[in-house]
Parts: C-alpha cells; sequence; structure tokens
C-alpha cells in the first residue's frame, strides 16, 4: 500500500455530510452517547463504527469520521460506558468493566447499526483497546471488514526496555489504587484523556499481568467467538509507538483473531513523511492522505 501524498485526480470524491448525536441503549440498559455521520442525501449502503481507545471520547475521532463520511461511508462513533457523555448515576464506576465496553457497548453499536439501516457492508475501526475488546461483542460476526490501529496485547514483557518496566509498574501499582476512586484519576497518570471507571481500570491491569492478556480470562464461550471471527483484518502499528502500541504488541493481537484474513503494517513515521505518529498522532486532519484515504478505499473495496 501507497503511503505517499495520493495524485489529486485519484482522491475520493467529497460530499456534504450531517451530524447527528444520537443515545443508543445497551442490552442492560445502559445509554450510550452516539454521533452519527452521514452522506447528506445519500443511501446508507455502508457503515463503519469507530471502536475507541481506552478512556478516548468520541469526540477525538470525529474529524477520522467525518473524513470517512465524506467519502461515501457512514460513520458511527460513541463513548463507552462510564466514559464523557455515557453515564448512568445509578452505575458505580468500580461495577464497570473493561469487558463489558466490548461485551455490551460494541455489540449494542454493531446491532444498532445493522437493525437501523440494513446496510450492505459494516466495517469496524478499532483504536488500542476498541480492537483488543472487539471479539466479545456478540454482533461481531456481522462486521465484513476491519481496520485495527495500535491495537495490541498488553502483556508488559512484549515492551522493549525501559518502557516494559513503566508497563509492569502500572500493571501491579493499580489494583493497590483503584479501591481508592469510583472514577480512577487516569488522566493525571498521563495513561488517557479522560478518568476512567475503577473497575475498568483493575480488569485492565488484572489482563497486562497475564500472559495472554484478556484471552487468559474470558470464559470459552468468548474465545471461540474470538477464533471464529472470519472478516479481512488490516491491523496497523507504529514504530514510535513505544509506550501503548509497541510493534512486537500489535503483531501479537492477531494471534488472537486466528481465523481472519490479517495482513500488518508496521509503519515508520519516516514512511509517511512525518517526524513522529506514536499513539494518537494519526488522528490529527494532515495525516489524512498519508493514512485516512488508503484506510477508506481499503474500508470501501
Amino acid at each position: 500500500m501507497n503511503f505517499g501524498n495520493r495524485q489529486k485526480n485519484n482522491r475520493f470524491k467529497k460530499v456534504i455530510v450531517t451530524k447527528k448525536d444520537i443515545t443508543i441503549q445497551a442490552e442492560d440498559g445502559f445509554p450510550l452517547a452516539a454521533t452519527l455521520f452521514v452522506p447528506q442525501d445519500d443511501t446508507i449502503t455502508q457503515v463503519v463504527v469507530i471502536g475507541s481507545a481506552l478512556g478516548v471520547p468520541r469526540y477525538i475521532y470525529f474529524k477520522l469520521a467525518r473524513f470517512f463520511a465524506q467519502n461515501g461511508c457512514t460513520a458511527l462513533t460513541f463513548d463507552y460506558r462510564g466514559i464523557h457523555q455515557s453515564q448512568n448515576e445509578n452505575v458505580s464506576g468500580s461495577s464497570i468493566k473493561m469487558a463489558d465496553w466490548g461485551a455490551l457497548d460494541i455489540d449494542a453499536v454493531l446491532a444498532w447499526a445493522n437493525n437501523e439501516w440494513q446496510p450492505q457492508k459494516i466495517t469496524y475501526f478499532g483504536h488500542s483497546c476498541g480492537g483488543q475488546v472487539l471479539g466479545l461483542a456478540q454482533n461481531a460476526h456481522n462486521i465484513d471488514k476491519a481496520i485495527f490501529v495500535a491495537s495490541q496485547s498488553g502483556y508488559w514483557k512484549l515492551w522493549e526496555f525501559p518502557y516494559r518496566w513503566g508497563v509492569c509498574f502500572i500493571w501491579y501499582s493499580l489494583p493497590l489504587l483503584t479501591p481508592w476512586f469510583d472514577k480512577f484519576p487516569a488522566r493525571a497518570l498521563g495513561i488517557s484523556s479522560v478518568n476512567i471507571p475503577s473497575g475498568v481500570a483493575r480488569q485492565w491491569a488484572e489482563w497486562g499481568r497475564s500472559t495472554n492478556y484478556l484471552w487468559d480470562n474470558i470464559n470459552q464461550e468468548a474465545l471461540d467467538r474470538y477464533n471464529k471471527l472470519s472478516f479481512p483484518l488490516l491491523s496497523v502499528g507504529f514504530t514510535d509507538d513505544h509506550f501503548f502500541g509497541p510493534p512486537e504488541s500489535v503483531q501479537k493481537l492477531l494471534n488472537y483473531y486466528p481465523q481472519t484474513e490479517s495482513k500488518v503494517q508496521i509503519i515508520a513515521p519516516s514512511e509517511i513523511n512525518k517526524k513522529k505518529v506514536g499513539h494518537f498522532g494519526f488522528l490529527k486532519d494532515d495525516f489524512a492522505h498519508p493514512l485516512w484515504n488508503n484506510w477508506a478505499q481499503w474500508l470501501l473495496t
């Protein structure tokens, strides 16, 4: 795949996009805040659901979602339960689990998109943990194609020195801190853009201490679901994503999606004429033609 800028006449034709905020109710009744980006006056034939990274509000993905919609693919972003605008005052943060984000939240959004529009194709874009927990969703089998970006297995020994010791410290210290908080102060610690439910932080650390990460901590039914998913999957990592998604951890994740038609691309910033990318740099709109254009083309074909 060519990561350079495309010639102008090869770019997608841009269309007008409408933006709409909605609420999607999960199976257990939890309200999920979501935003749609829909190509105006166009029949909805293809949908891309965007699964966020840990503790990242959906608005961080708005530019990317709008770009997908401008190029003909209705985009749906949402906040996981306990994040930003997806709140329920009757549910404590200590009772929310990271597994809920896949089994309940992603599942509900995929079901809503399928039931609301019955599109010809449902695709998925998962950033970081958005790629990890996808297989927990029963409706993941409805996905026709997926892109994971900086999605990884979180076992700390997959990190290179000296970063592995920082990750190890996080996994072993979080359980000592979470009992003191309902909302864990992840933002202050630099591991998330917003504070996260303490139950999420506790389970995340439990997974990170396990050799096979979350796959050592789920039941056989969920494992079978991961093993049966068979859509084409493009997984992208960046050589300078040292702390959150190093290349070895990105490659390891695909072991847990064994039946997908998977392809891995590990990109150095210099390949796309950038000085750095890291874990979040690709979300800046000046990455549209080095990366977003290629991703939109891959999803739409």
